[in-house]
């Protein structure tokens, strides 16, 4: 009987841990992906990029580690910067990676809108560039 009730009590006390963990967070969601070809011209249409679209990744927003989707930025990175402007509510994230091929991921996320789904870009590496919604979680 005490086993049970020490159970019991144990997830009664981590439900409002439970219930907080993803405000945090911002889930956002691709909904369109372009590269530069050789050219300098934005290309859209190449099965790889068609495939990205519709892909999903969290950030966040204290750290901004975003997890998932094509572009994870917390394994190679050496440097995760979040600015997060509270003048005008816009999200900025500027991570680098490692040495010696330097590579540098930039989020921004228009926190500042009324709307339910914030806008978002992304460009990592100078080549491909994503843009899509996010929902604060």
């Amino acid at each position: 009987m005490q086993t049970k009730f020490k159970f019991l009590a144990t997830i009664l006390l981590l439900i409002p841990c439970l219930s907080f963990a993803g405000l945090d967070t911002f889930e956002c969601t691709v909904t369109s992906v372009h590269s530069v070809s050789q050219k300098g011209k934005i290309v859209s249409d190449t099965e790889h990029l068609k495939k990205q679209i519709g892909s999903t990744f969290s950030v966040d927003r204290s750290k901004g580690t975003i997890r998932g989707g094509y572009f994870i930025n917390n394994r190679y990175s050496e440097t995760i910067n979040v600015i997060n402007e509270p003048s005008d509510n816009s999200y900025y994230v500027i991570s680098i990676s490692h040495a010696p091929i330097r590579m540098v991921g930039y989020l921004y996320i228009a926190n500042h809108r009324k709307w339910h789904q914030k806008p978002f870009t992304y460009t990592g590496s100078g080549e491909y560039v994503y843009s899509g919604y996010c929902i604060k979680a």
